[in-house]
């Protein structure tokens, strides 16, 4: 091989410029810390650098929002906190103002610290940070509490990103904090009529009042009201002592209610004088479904003698029970004992008289109305006439308007006019849907929560006394999903209209909604347009279950038309609203209930209950009081207590200027189960925030040995640089003096 200045040359500027190639690479290490500077440089160190920053940032990410979040979830968990020990306050004070020593005074003074508990609670539950309300669901920035409870938020989680697909949620929404339900809580009811020994007229001698307990028996609560005068029985010689006592007659007991499981039922029976209020009640829990091997419900009398129920089952809602009696009364003791001794002339018992006596009272023109019932009545006994009169017994009472318009007694159930509160009319009986027991809404179908199988042969009577002054009898069968009512300008004709939705393949006509498929929605719209007098003045007909462009159009409108001036909705409680939105007070008045409503089995009746489906629906009703159940409304439960301790009631009272208050001895029990929710929800975000905590512990690890790891792909090893930058170095300056070297060479070296 010929070696020339050429080759020379380009060998030369060859290792030169490699070694200044290689000195920068090293200086440019050395300078940034970094093994490559570009992708080019080393695809395999660059793609595996890339992921781990990628990484870094993602777990940075992390760490940043869980920081935040635990800075909510320990704010949230000091509000909660703080409100549990509000209701034990709550709950001292309301002790306090159970007792007897307690003047009117007091007990003011009293409710006005327990208003300002309840105010400190819904400032806790209106408690924002940073511009964001702890309480709210996912509406951070709205307040989400007035001072009346009503809610604003929503009912969703906001959830905190804790890794690559995962969510932790760590919030607690204002729903959930006042009003979702504890299915670990049973529902309890109550009667507010007390039961007492009336052997004694108690309004002459006040002192002799005594509690009947499940002990004492059926004649003792009748007392002096087996005849019409007053004092003419004696509390010895009549009731109690075998040689002289009276065979009193048996007295009709009508109890209705809906069971645990959902079904309805009504029954009828004849109750003893000598049957004790242990015998009614085991009857009664009997009705219920309870078997001498199996309880369903517990069934006990309080220290006030009223009947209270338990659902033994945790988490059922669907308890109800309502019970009126009735006993046949004489004048006075001589015609009581004409009336036993004409019974025992004709060879009749005392159970034959009371069913004489039911049959009269609910014949003609009665129609076995029990509400309604014939009262007095005239009877034959071997052949003697007795004008005999109904005692009626109350268990419940309420300060309501049955649907004929007079004031509600203890026999009205559903027949009764909803509740109103300024502008708002309302159903006071939740619709709880079978199974979930979770409230019903607009969307809700009628058959989800209906309490028989069936909708055949439900139908509805609605009253509307609407906001123009005009009254309306409509009737809704829901088995032909048809509405009916008297023509305003003709009453001898009717009006009727199907009830209909949008035919899905026009979008522009209607179809008949099916039996079960009728939502509370659908009522609700036909209830606004009779409120709001926006109705059909003519008959509207189906064509094969189809309804033309012009009708359905029609309806459409006149429900576009109610809905400017009347809001008919479901409200929280999954009850019936009705809002004048026009009216700060409002005139409209509803009733809604089964057309069956006041219907019992008819006599003759024994000692064993008659028993029959009870109504399919109950939109509003004078029933039972409830004590507790599984869902909560801590503001409005509150504002009761609050009430209660203003009027001094310590247990439900018939008499009370509002009978469905359940009292302070109501309020003490529901105020445990208040701060257990409470203190449940506290229990929950305590485990969001240990959650995410450890999430954000980990994650600081995490970044530690991903940073680690990413130093070990990607950092320069200094040591092993400033080793290979002196050994370049050195070749760098070897080629350098061998290129000199030789290009200095010559012939003339040699010669």
């Amino acid at each position: 091989m010929r070696i020339t200045n050429k080759l020379n040359f380009t060998n030369s500027v060859n290792n030169s410029m490699g070694g200044q190639s290689a000195l920068y690479q090293i200086s440019q290490q050395l300078a940034s810390g970094l093994k490559i500077q570009n992708s080019y440089e080393d695809a395999s160190t660059y793609i595996d650098n890339t992921r781990l920053e990628y990484e870094i940032k993602t777990l940075e990410q992390v760490k940043e929002s869980t920081s935040r979040a635990q800075e909510m979830t320990q704010n949230s968990m000091k509000a909660l906190q703080d409100m549990v020990k509000l209701l034990e306050d709550f709950k001292v004070k309301v002790t306090q103002a159970a007792s007897d020593s307690n003047s009117q005074t007091s007990r003011e003074a009293i409710a006005k610290e327990l208003e300002r508990i309840k105010e400190s609670i819904v400032q806790l539950a209106n408690t924002s940070v940073n511009g964001q309300y702890l309480f709210a669901g996912s509406q951070v920035a709205n307040k989400p509490f007035d001072s009346n409870g009503n809610y604003y938020g929503d009912k969703n989680n906001i959830n905190v990103v804790t890794g690559a697909g995962t969510e932790s949620p760590y919030n607690i929404p204002g729903w959930d904090l006042f009003f979702k339900a504890d299915g670990d809580y049973k529902k309890q009811i109550s009667t507010n009529v007390s039961f007492t020994d009336n052997r004694w007229d108690l309004n002459k001698d006040p002192d002799k009042t005594k509690y009947l307990t499940g002990d004492s028996k059926w004649q003792q609560l009748i007392g002096q009201s087996y005849v019409k005068d007053n004092n003419s029985l004696d509390a010895d010689k009549d009731f109690e002592y075998d040689d002289s006592k009276l065979d009193f007659p048996p007295t009709t007991l009508y109890v209705q209610g809906t069971r645990p499981d959902g079904t309805s039922f009504k029954s009828a029976v004849l109750v003893k004088p000598e049957d004790t209020l242990e015998d009614v009640m085991e009857n009664i829990g009997a009705l219920y479904g309870n078997t001498p091997n199996n309880k369903v419900v517990e069934v006990s009398m309080n220290d006030s003698g009223q009947i209270q129920i338990t659902d033994l089952k945790q988490g059922n809602n669907k308890l109800d029970f309502h019970a009126v009696a009735f006993t046949p009364q004489a004048d006075d003791k001589t015609e009581l004992n004409n009336i036993i001794q004409a019974a025992q002339d004709e060879g009749i018992t005392m159970e034959d008289v009371t069913n004489r006596v039911m049959t009269a009272a609910l014949g003609n023109p009665n129609n076995g109305d029990i509400t309604n019932l014939n009262n007095p009545v005239t009877i034959q006994i071997n052949g003697q006439n007795f004008e005999i009169d109904l005692k009626q017994t109350d268990f419940i009472k309420s300060k309501m308007t049955d649907t004929d318009g007079n004031a509600a007694n203890g026999a009205d159930y559903d027949n009764v006019y909803f509740e109103k509160n300024g502008n708002t009319v309302y159903g006071n009986v939740s619709q709880v849907i079978k199974g979930s027991n979770a409230y019903a809404t607009d969307s809700t179908k009628l058959s989800e929560v209906m309490a028989g199988d069936s909708l055949n042969g439900t139908t509805l009577n609605l009253k509307v006394n609407s906001k123009g002054g005009n009254s309306y009898d409509v009737t809704i069968n829901l088995q032909t999903s048809t509405v009916s009512y008297p023509d305003p300008n003709n009453p001898g004709q009717t009006i009727s209209f199907p009830i209909m939705h949008t035919n899905p393949a026009t979008g522009n006509s209607g179809v008949v909604t099916g039996s079960n498929d009728i939502t509370y929605g659908q009522i609700n719209d036909i209830i606004g347009m009779f409120a709001a007098d926006k109705i059909p003045t003519t008959t509207i007909q189906a064509n094969n279950g189809q309804i033309n462009n012009a009708d359905y159009t029609q309806i459409q409108q006149l429900m576009k038309d109610s809905q400017a001036t009347v809001d008919v909705s479901m409200d929280y409680k999954g009850r019936i609203s009705v809002t004048d939105k026009l009216s700060s007070g409002t005139n409209i008045e509803i009733s809604l209930s089964d057309s069956q409503s006041g219907q019992f089995p008819a006599p003759p009746f024994t000692t064993t209950s008659t028993v029959q489906n009870g109504p399919n629906f109950s939109f509003s009703a004078n029933n039972s009081l409830t004590i507790d159940e599984p869902n909560v409304d801590i503001i409005k439960d509150l504002d009761s207590m609050i009430d209660a301790v203003l009027k001094g009631n310590m247990r439900a009272d018939s008499e009370s200027e509002n009978p469905r208050n359940t009292g302070m001895q109501g309020a003490l029990e529901r105020l445990d189960h208040l701060a257990d929710h409470v203190s449940k929800l506290n229990t929950t975000m305590g485990a969001y925030h240990n959650t995410i905590e450890g999430v954000n512990t980990r994650t600081s690890f995490l970044s530690v040995n991903v940073q680690s790891i990413k130093s070990n792909v990607i950092d320069v090893d200094y040591g092993e640089a400033m080793m290979n930058l002196m050994q370049v170095q050195l070749a760098y300056q070897a080629s350098l003096k061998a290129s000199t070297t030789i290009s200095q060479l010559s012939l003339l070296n040699y010669m």
